[in-house]
This record gives C-alpha cells, sequence and structure tokens, in this order.
C-alpha cells in the first residue's frame, strides 16, 4: 500500500499549501511534524532527505519530493480525487502563471514573518548567541541572510515597507485575475487558489479590512470567503500549534 508522509511545521505557509492540496484530494497521510522553532529542520535526519533544511517535504514510497508548488504537482499528478490543474492548456499555463506570481512575492512573506512573527517567538526560546549560531548553520545563503540578518536587527523599516507593497501588488494581480471568476482561472478551482491561501490566512490575521473588504478589492474579499469555507483550507490553518496540543509526538514526528 502506498504511504504517504507530509515534513511540515504549523503555520509554514508553504505546509499550509501542500496540508491542503493533499485534503482538497482526499489523500491519507502521515504527519512528520518539524518544529521549526527547535531547529528540527537543521537535524542530519531531516537535511538526508531536505538538504535545504526547509519545510515541507513530501515523501511518497520512500521517495522524498522538495518544493511546495512541486510538491502539489506531484500530488495533483500521482494520486486520484478531483484535478486541481486545468485540462485546458491555457487554463493550466494562466495557473502556473499565478503560481509563479506567489513564488515570486515569497521572499517578502518570509521577510515579514521573520521580523514581526517568527523571531519574536524565537527569542522566547533561546538566546541572540544561540539564535546567531543557528543561522549560520542554514544551508542556504536566502535563508542565512533573512535569518542572521533579522536576528542582527539589521533588516530595515524600508525593506519592510518594500515587502509590503509586494504584497499589496500580488493582491492587485488577484483582483484584476479574478474579474471573470468565481476562481482564479475561471469556473475551477486550482492549485492557483491553494498558492496563495497561506498568504491571504496570514493577511487576514492582521486585519483583512487594510487589504480587501466589500470597498477595497470586492472581488478578493467575496473569493477569500468562499476559500475559507472550504474545508480542507480550515483543516489546512487550523493544524496544532508548536505545542503539539492533541498530538502524539515520536521523535521528530507527529502521527495524524
Amino acid at each position: 500500500m502506498a504511504t504517504v508522509e507530509l515534513y511540515h511545521f504549523w503555520s509554514s505557509v508553504c505546509s499550509v499549501r501542500c496540508r491542503m492540496a493533499l485534503e482538497e484530494k482526499g489523500i491519507a497521510w502521515t504527519s512528520r511534524y518539524i518544529d521549526l522553532f527547535a531547529f528540527d529542520q537543521l537535524r542530519p535526519e531531516y537535511l538526508a532527505i531536505n538538504p535545504k533544511g526547509v519545510v515541507p517535504t513530501l515523501v511518497h514510497n520512500g521517495q522524498p519530493v522538495r518544493e511546495s508548488s512541486v510538491i502539489n504537482e506531484y500530488i495533483d499528478a500521482a494520486f486520484e480525487g478531483p484535478m486541481l490543474t486545468p485540462s485546458d492548456p491555457l487554463h493550466a499555463a494562466r495557473m502556473r502563471e499565478f503560481v509563479y506570481a506567489c513564488d515570486e512575492g515569497f521572499s517578502a512573506i518570509v521577510k515579514l514573518t521573520m521580523v514581526r512573527y517568527i523571531l519574536p517567538k524565537l527569542r522566547n526560546r533561546w538566546g541572540d548567541v544561540e539564535l546567531h549560531q543557528q543561522a549560520a548553520r542554514r544551508p542556504t545563503r536566502f535563508y542565512q541572510d533573512i535569518h542572521g540578518r533579522a536576528v542582527r536587527g539589521e533588516i530595515t523599516e524600508a525593506e519592510l515597507a518594500d515587502a509590503h507593497a509586494t504584497i499589496e501588488d500580488l493582491l492587485d494581480l488577484l483582483e484584476c485575475t479574478l474579474a471573470p471568476g468565481p476562481w482564479i482561472v475561471g469556473e475551477q478551482f486550482s492549485l492557483a487558489e491553494i498558492s496563495i491561501a497561506p498568504y491571504m490566512f496570514r493577511l487576514a490575521a492582521l486585519g483583512a479590512d487594510q487589504f480587501w473588504s466589500a470597498d477595497r478589492r470586492p472581488r478578493v474579499a467575496e473569493w477569500y470567503r468562499r476559500l475559507s469555507a472550504r474545508p480542507a483550507f480550515q483543516t489546512a490553518v487550523s493544524w496544532p500549534d508548536e505545542s503539539g496540543g492533541g498530538y502524539e509526538e515520536v521523535g521528530l514526528t507527529t502521527r495524524r
């Protein structure tokens, strides 16, 4: 019998993407919980399957698949269930264009999240000396830079304002793209929705009215109302927090 495992962290936007895709497809899967706040992602046993030391990683029948957008295309192609990629080649291309735009905006989300959300939580567990050491252990230059500069207080308000502007641009693109509606590529709910869903959830937590409403980006407001009502969305974003509440911890894993 096929085994499907997802190595993920509860609030990682990329992890939310893959949890939502799995739920939309109705796939039974085993949770392997990676506590980013404990730096589980830098343990040798995890680096063996994801050398970049990031989440998520999907493991299907022992074979790892990495990068959330790639994982979601794999999930859609490899398993039965509702198709999340349009059969029409042009619509499929439009979907991938939007996923690409979301991936391009990823660094803006990471920068804002690291400074406003992740760093305060890390400092509740670790001192700055330890955080500097962990930043140096990051396998990729991107995360070494973001992590290290955040700890040192070197990410400026101007950079954060630029990241905010990037997010506003992405929301403007979404508002325009939804003009035909009801979904990003017309009549079919697709991986385009899943690619931006966790961004929207985080922005909503900051106060959705500053980003979309009946008066500002009304198509986005109506679209998000329907998106957030989907059971797969609700399951994906409501995963237990880093305390592991209600789940049995087994080493690096938390079994569903």
